[in-house]
């Protein structure tokens, strides 16, 4: 995340950023009706995994960032195969991370705090998908998140996590606060794959709702997956520091971090 802009880029962000939102309105009064339509047929024949929904939503993330940035994906050949669920764990500057994800050619839900669901269109559509919502601070709703997400993943639905809870304000990867990834992983006997996200934060940071010119747009690197049986044999805070390092070698020097002792 730069420390200086040039001048008026505030104004240009502002501008960029508008556009984006009446843009996300435009596609949303097109794709809701379809994912509107399609649920019959969805609720009927993939009730578990929706996965014609999620398309839709890629399709409108795609067509949504498609003039303000592009999205580079490396290493899709550690993808799982098609219908075989993981948990995707990623690190987290920006809302643009969550528009990015949705560039991978996998159907996944995202675990996702409450307030995302009250994005006008946005919302629906997740609801529509079954995505997870969370009540961060509401004990209740953490336990009943944890068995919903289990259930999922034994179903073969993939689910997508920024276990670092909340975005980082300079880019520099923060610890790891939602380590809930971990434990459903062990217990639904899926495999991890951790993934770097880079230049989401130059486009726009956590301080505001401003989107800056990010030069070559967004980088996601795929590592590969750690199976199933490592996330059995590994020791849980071994796991979670494997995890931590894999995704950590993908950022540039300096922000890296480091874990809380």
């Amino acid at each position: 995340i730069p420390e200086k802009r040039f001048p008026a880029a505030g104004v240009v962000g502002f501008v960029r950023a508008l556009s984006l939102f009446v843009l996300l309105m435009g596609l949303g009064c097109i794709f809701c009706p379809l994912i509107l339509v399609s649920m019959p047929f969805v609720i009927k024949r993939d009730p578990q995994r929706r996965t014609f929904v999620d398309f839709l939503m890629r399709k409108w993330a795609k067509l949504l960032i498609f003039p303000f940035f592009s999205v580079k994906i490396e290493g899709l050949e550690n993808l799982p195969p098609p219908g075989e669920a993981c948990i995707y764990v990623a690190n987290h500057q920006s809302f643009m991370d969550i528009l990015s994800a949705l560039h991978l050619p996998r159907s996944f839900k995202f675990i996702s705090k409450d307030s995302i669901f009250k994005i006008p269109f946005v919302g629906w559509a997740m609801k529509r998908a079954d995505h997870v919502s969370l009540k961060r601070d509401d004990r209740k709703s953490q336990v009943e998140v944890f068995r919903k997400s289990i259930k999922k993943l034994q179903d073969g639905t993939s689910l997508f996590i920024f276990p670092e809870g909340t975005r980082s304000q300079d880019g520099v990867m923060l610890d790891f606060k939602a380590k809930g990834a971990f434990g459903m992983a062990r217990r639904a006997k899926t495999a991890i794959l951790p993934m770097t996200i880079l230049g989401t934060g130059r486009l726009m940071s956590a301080k505001d709702f401003l989107l800056y010119f990010g030069g070559p747009g967004v980088r996601i690197i795929l590592h590969k997956a750690i199976s199933a049986e490592e996330v059995q044999a590994a020791d849980d805070d071994k796991l979670v520091e494997q995890v931590r390092d894999t995704i950590a070698a993908g950022l540039p020097e300096g922000y890296e971090g480091k874990p809380a002792a």
